[in-house]
């Protein structure tokens, strides 16, 4: 009896009951489809790698997936060399568990980090995992997650006064790296940008950061483009997009964003990076940074810090307020709960990066039954020495149903919203015996003609 309540005493069920929120707030989208994993890139590019696995060791999967992230997908090999289990399932499961430890990540980056009290702490960080921003990166962007798992204990080490402070910084900067190079870069500009405003321990964590930024390097180079260009006629589109992106995202916790700003040695770099990312497309079209919709989202943690702030300010963590309190995390939360169910959203501002809930993949449920089904035609009909162009959203499916895929029916992928002329263009001087295309059923496109439908999902054959 003692020992279940030290237990319930201690620090570590705050942990438990953080992680297992993540879990189920997470894990609901994935209960309510059944086989398939919810999300864009887990069909379309974490199933199909992992698909690639058999017969691969460990190092053939860390070697292959280095430029991708590949802790990430070494935790995949395990987890099938392990368990045996049917891909989709593990990522079904992926998904929640690493949410829950997102959770448990950013808690302790609160309390012993910020070295904020156990009521602000565990309130922060159950705002964190309502936020439609996290629920978003979450959905289908694993190896972001992995790398933010990664991010909170380095930050923490680094406030630390541990004698072990500066290796556990290597450490864990050198796994951040390894997980995602953009999230890499997140965290650099955090560390150096604070190191910088505290006028001390500059060279110290330069020297920590040293193993991180040489794995990055290798990742990162070559780029075929390190900027970002907008074409006049997209211009007014991009700026929509920001800001419907932006408003979708933050619109609800934005007055106490406001209200909690305040200069921080830690958090202004990591602020004035994910701004610079998210805006200096609309600033400079010519000449922005790239994915201006990935930074975005990244400023919910930010964020989040100063909506803690402005709670504070609010006077909303007094012994009289807790009602207040607990009513806006009732609000969030239910918020949470109807995006991650699909009950209802408020995401009504069209854009290209949040989707209306996250009970979605890279195409509709009901069309599964109907690209698996011209997949298979084209499995047993297509000729030899072949291509197929699809869109970004049909490509993991065809990687999938089409046994012949990159064998002698070579997929080429083209960006998602976009026309096909490059792939075709591609196809065309590779010198294909015959170049197909998988799209809807209603497409007109020219020189493409309709060779086999199912319903609203049709395989052309382009006119050689």
């Amino acid at each position: 009896m003692s020992s279940i309540q030290n237990f319930v005493r201690s620090p570590k069920l705050q942990y438990l009951c953080v992680f297992l929120v993540g879990v189920i707030l997470r894990g609901i989208p994935e209960l309510l489809v059944s086989h398939y994993p919810v999300g864009y890139e887990t069909i379309t590019y974490y199933a199909p790698t992992m698909m690639s696995f058999y017969g691969h060791n460990l190092i053939d999967v860390f070697a292959g997936t280095f430029k991708s992230g590949p802790i990430f997908y070494v935790l995949m090999w395990l987890a099938l060399k392990v368990s045996n289990a049917d891909t989709f399932l593990i990522l079904k499961v992926t998904g929640p568990l690493l949410y829950g430890c997102l959770a448990v990540s950013f808690l302790f980056f609160m309390k012993r980090g910020l070295k904020l009290n156990k009521k602000m702490a565990i309130v922060a960080t159950l705002l964190l995992l309502f936020q439609v921003a996290t629920l978003r990166e979450s959905w289908d962007r694993f190896r972001n997650v992995l790398g933010l798992i990664f991010v909170f204990p380095t930050l923490t080490a680094l406030k630390s006064e541990s004698k072990f402070k500066w290796p556990l910084v290597t450490g864990f900067a050198l796994l951040t790296a390894l997980s995602r190079e953009y999230i890499a870069i997140f965290l650099f500009a955090t560390v150096l940008g604070f190191v910088f405003l505290e006028g001390k321990n500059r060279v110290e964590s330069l020297a920590a950061l040293t193993p991180a930024l040489a794995v990055f390097a290798i990742m990162f180079f070559p780029r075929q483009s390190w900027f970002s260009h907008v074409p006049g006629n997209e211009y007014f589109w991009t700026i929509t997009d920001v800001t419907s992106i932006f408003l979708v995202c933050f619109l609800p916790i934005l007055p106490f964003v406001v209200k909690g700003f305040r200069r921080d040695k830690l958090f202004n770099p990591m602020l004035g990076l994910l701004l610079l990312g998210s805006f200096s497309v609309i600033a400079s079209p010519w000449l922005g940074i790239p994915y201006y919709q990935r930074w975005i989202v990244l400023l919910v943690f930010p964020f989040i810090v100063y909506t803690l702030w402005g709670l504070e300010r609010l006077q909303l963590f007094n012994k009289g307020s807790s009602r207040k309190l607990m009513a806006v995390l009732l609000i969030f939360l239910v918020s949470g709960v109807g995006y991650s169910s699909g009950a209802f959203s408020y995401i009504a501002l069209p854009n290209s990066w949040i989707p209306t809930n996250m009970v979605q993949s890279s195409i509709g449920w009901h069309q599964i039954k109907d690209v698996k089904g011209v997949l298979m035609w084209l499995d047993e009909n297509a000729v030899q020495n072949s291509s197929i162009l699809t869109e970004e959203k049909f490509f993991g499916w065809t990687l999938l149903y089409l046994e012949r895929a990159n064998d002698d029916i070579n997929a080429i992928v083209y960006s998602a919203n976009s026309q096909p002329t490059m792939a075709l263009e591609k196809a065309l001087r590779d010198d294909f015996s015959c170049i197909y295309l998988i799209w809807h059923t209603n497409l007109a496109l020219d020189n493409f003609q309709k060779i086999y439908s199912q319903n609203g999902i049709s395989i052309f054959q382009y006119n050689l």
